[in-house]
């Protein structure tokens, strides 16, 4: 199993896996194997907070504006994070709302992480490539002023766009809603009548007021993440962005459009903007995407090609080299975005 494998011993619970690793300036260090790692340094800024930071990059005077370029691969992304070339690279990892790689919504942090390299997904693939930064996510990030994650507390990257949008809703709506949607283990689950007040305020709403909405999701960035497939050493950093759960809902696909398109557009955004930083961090200017919310969750490919594209004009200036990574075969649907 991988986690033993990493630290030496087998996973058996939160109280155990803080007794037998200690964190200390950022390294974990196993009591099991004496083994040390990189949890790196993770941060969970809006889209707000990144645009800005990217924007201050892009406009100061050492900064050579260059136009980005963007290329699809076809690989295993474990096998990019182990390539020398991609050190200091930025992962675009797809995650749930809390920063972790839940199979279902009903399976909780409380599960451990051990049972991800059963999940033969890009998710939990990217989070094992760095493995102590997915025991910090789980186990050791302050949510609520306590380590870790449990069933009961957890981190949200919708929480404040969640308000934002409900104070919308409740004024331009009948309905007096006192949320939108339920947050289960990560999965944003709304009923077909939170959806349909959401879609009638966002019909209402004008553009500067949906470009304030969307700036309020949050992504997980984590800096300077050890790979720790291998024993590389190595450091990358890693983005962890979700979609909504189109598919773990009977509601048909119309219904969650709006929405969902939103969510995707945010999504991009920041992992874009958040590369630009990064790039001036690392001195790697690699970007490698997935496409989220594809698959399993159900998000049409139209609105994920097209919220690419939108976070593509914002930052054709970057200089990125913006690599879509697609499993198993090209995607004919991105030929629109490639530039050769």
């Amino acid at each position: 199993m991988w986690f033993e494998q990493l630290t030496g011993f087998t996973e058996q619970g939160a109280a155990q896996v803080r007794q037998m690793l200690s964190l200390e300036n950022g390294v974990l260090t196993s009591r099991a194997n004496g083994k040390t790692f990189q949890v790196g340094h993770l941060v969970t800024p809006t889209l707000a907070d990144l645009k800005a930071e990217a924007a201050a990059i892009m406009q100061s005077a050492t900064f050579i504006a260059k136009p980005a370029s963007v290329q699809e691969v076809i690989a295993d992304v474990q096998s990019l994070h182990m390539d020398p070339q991609n050190a200091g690279a930025f992962f675009q990892v797809a995650s749930q709302f809390n920063l972790l790689e839940m199979v279902s919504p009903t399976v909780t942090p409380d599960s451990g992480i051990t049972g991800y390299q059963f999940d033969r997904t890009q998710g939990p693939a990217c989070a094992m490539a760095c493995g102590a930064g997915l025991i910090y996510r789980n186990y050791f990030v302050p949510v609520d002023g306590e380590p870790g994650q449990t069933a009961e507390r957890q981190l949200n990257m919708l929480e404040q766009f969640e308000q934002q949008l409900l104070t919308h809703v409740n004024q331009h709506t009948t309905e007096q809603l006192d949320s939108l949607w339920q947050m289960k283990n990560g999965y944003a689950l709304p009923s077909s009548k939170q959806l349909n007040a959401i879609n009638q305020t966002l019909a209402q709403l004008n553009e500067t007021e949906i470009t304030e909405l969307i700036n309020a999701v949050k992504i997980g960035v984590q800096y300077d993440t050890e790979v720790t497939l291998n024993n590389i050493g190595y450091a990358v950093t890693q983005a962890y962005c979700s979609a909504m759960p189109v598919a773990y809902t009977e509601h048909p696909a119309a219904l969650w459009q709006p929405l969902a398109s939103l969510i995707l557009q945010a999504s991009y955004e920041a992992t874009l903007a958040a590369a630009v930083i990064n790039a001036t961090k690392t001195g790697n200017k690699k970007v490698y995407l997935t496409l989220l919310g594809g698959g399993a969750f159900g998000n049409a490919i139209s609105w994920i090609i097209d919220a690419l594209q939108k976070a593509l004009n914002a930052y054709r200036q970057s200089g990125l080299s913006i690599i879509i990574v697609s499993y198993g075969r090209s995607k004919p649907e991105l030929s629109s975005l490639l530039t050769g």
